[in-house]
Order: C-alpha cells, then structure tokens, then sequence
C-alpha cells in the first residue's frame, strides 16, 4: 500500500473484494475445496455393508441398481398415466390395472429397501446414509398410501362408502410424495447434478440480482401510478397493480405492445419513460442474471471436472501402491522414496500427465 493513499480507499477496496467473492462464485476455492476433500476417505456406503453374505452381494451388483433405476423411471412415467387415466380419488376405488401396478410398484420398492438395510453389518450405520434415509421416508409413505390405507378403508367400510375430503386429502399428498423418488435418477446423470449444483450454488447472486429487479420494479410503479393511475386504473391504478403490469409486460414482455400504444394515445413521454425500464429491468437485469447462472453453472462445471480428474489419479496411485508395494490402501503423507518407486510406474506416469503433471520434472 502507498503511503500517499488515503486509508478510507484501501478498506474501501477491500470491503468491496469481500462483497464481490460473497456475491459471485470463486471457481479457484471450489477447486480447492475439491483438493482438500481428496486427501480424506471417499464415502462409500459399501464400507457399512457386511464383507460377504447374499444381502451385500444384491446390494452392490450393478445388476440390482440398474433394475432399481429402471423400475422408478417407470414409476415416474407410471404416475403421469394414472393421473390422465385414472379417476379415483382413493386406490380401492381405482380400475384393476392400477390397483395391480401400485401393489407392484410397493413391493419391489419395500423388497429393494429391505435387501439394502440387511445388506448393513451395523443397523445404525444406515442413518449415516443419506440415500437410504431418503429412500426410507419415501417407502414408508408408499406403504401408508398403498397398503395401510387400503387395509383401513376396508374396515371403516368399504367401497360403499363415500370417503370424506380429509380422507382423500391424506391419499393425494400421498401420493405426490412418490414424485420425490425422481431424485435417484439424478445420480445416473451427472450433468443434472452439475445443473442442480449450479441452481443452489447461485441462489446467493440470484439473490441480489432479484433484489436489483425489485427496486427497479418499485421506483418506477410508483412513477407510473402517479403519472398514469388514473387513465390507466386496471394497469397501473395502485402501486401493487403497477409492479404486477410491469414485472409481467415490462420485464417479461408479456403484452407490451399494448402497454405502450395506450401510454402513446396518452403522452410520448410516458413511452420514454416504459422504454427506459424495460432497457433496464428486461435488457440489462434480466440478461445479468443468466450471466451469473451461466457463470456459475461454469465453474461448477469445471469444478466437478478437476474433482473427477482427482479422484482418477487418487485411484490409479493407490492401486499402483498396492501393487507394486504390496501394501494397504494410500492413506496420509508418504516418503519421498515411496514416491519415487510410484513414479517408476508407467500408469502412474500416464496418470500424472493426464491430470496435467510432468512425471519427469517431479
């Protein structure tokens, strides 16, 4: 810092580098974050699960997750028929084929979850998992809806009575929640996660973003109401209807042409004045924030790269040093000669270039 610079401009520009890294993404610390995960253990649900046995062995085979994967996009394409197609309100008042299907759709998913949670040497290891507590929640709202209710409708009296709205209430919210199973389908798309990751990562700059639109909105309804609140009492009669008009057809281009041949019967200057916030609010804001989303959703991108590049080379050298030293897998620091007897490896050399490195200045 130079001493003939005011100390108000340096915390000034400081305060401001703190706002800009809390307000956008910074690519570089994600990349970090991503390197320092990589020295620690990598989750695997499998290190709960027992070391031998038929449970563990349907639990992990490819086989049983691709049926599982298939079986719920089925569900989901499943349910958009039995919302067009089906007109009861409760599962024992449905045609045949869906009662058929639900029952089908409960019992793999009851026998999926079961085959998991046996496949678990320590039971209270499976609150540790995320996916499996996720999955719980929706199992246990399948059951209630298919096969508790069933059981109790049957007793309380059966198809002949009519079922109050409370009642068919439970059975719609329901069966909504099945629709949250569709998230164990993201896990077999890595680009909807990139996607998903972006969303939330940006929720922040969004954020801000909106706030900027809403101030915009705000001045200038309360312009517009007190210019033209009286000849224009459906758009612009109060300043709630005036932000409505102009997030709707100034901002979102709705229905601008008649906006503004109403506001030209009226003065040219009001045009003037709509033409100015829609050059600031749907040309200028609205396009800033897909250039943040399309900002972030990059470096999440490249984020998830490096941290798949990562993860390949940690795997190939723990496999070269189980190999060609015979020893556990790679954990913490090693020694510079452990180092160099890894780099004598031609697939750790391949790695390391891979991944950008030079195996011979290292």
């Amino acid at each position: 810092r130079r001493s003939s610079d005011p100390p108000g401009n340096h915390d000034h520009a400081r305060g401001s580098q703190a706002a800009a890294k809390g307000v956008f993404v910074d690519a570089n610390a994600m990349k970090e974050k991503i390197r320092n995960a990589a020295m620690k253990p990598e989750y695997n649900v499998a290190d709960f699960y027992h070391k031998d046995g038929i449970w563990q062995h349907i639990a992990l085979h490819h086989w049983f997750e691709k049926l599982t994967l298939a079986i719920i996009a089925f569900n989901t394409l499943w349910i958009s028929i039995d919302t067009n197609y089906n007109p009861a309100s409760v599962l024992t008042e449905a045609p045949e084929i869906f009662q058929i299907m639900e029952h089908f759709f409960c019992l793999f998913f009851a026998v999926e979850w079961t085959c998991r949670f046996n496949a678990f040497a320590k039971k209270t290891n499976c609150f540790r998992d995320a996916w499996f507590v996720f999955d719980s929640g929706l199992v246990v709202f399948t059951v209630l809806e298919t096969w508790l209710m069933t059981a109790v409708l049957f007793i309380i009296g059966g198809k002949g009575l009519g079922w109050n709205m409370a009642t068919i209430r439970i059975a719609r919210i329901l069966r909504l929640a099945r629709m949250a199973r569709m998230a164990r389908l993201f896990r077999a798309f890595p680009e909807i996660l990139i996607l998903i990751k972006g969303m939330v990562i940006a929720m922040r700059s969004v954020f801000f973003t909106l706030c900027l639109l809403l101030i915009i909105v705000y001045i200038f309804a309360i312009a517009f109401t007190q210019l033209v609140g009286t000849d224009m009492t459906q758009e612009f009669g109060s300043v709630g209807k005036s932000m409505h008009t102009l997030l709707l057809d100034g901002t979102l281009l709705d229905n601008v042409g008649y906006i503004i041949n109403t506001l030209w019967a009226l003065n040219l200057g009001y045009v003037a004045m709509f033409y100015l916030f829609v050059l600031l609010a749907a040309f200028t804001v609205m396009n800033m924030l897909i250039g943040v989303l399309c900002e972030v959703v990059n470096a999440v991108a490249e984020t998830e790269k490096e941290g798949i590049m990562v993860s390949w080379v940690k795997m190939q050298l723990e496999r070269i040093w189980e190999v060609e030293a015979g020893l556990d897998k790679l954990t913490g620091e090693i020694s510079k000669e452990d180092f160099s007897m890894i780099l004598e490896s031609p697939d750790a050399c391949f790695a390391l270039a891979e991944a950008g490195g030079d195996a011979l200045s290292l």
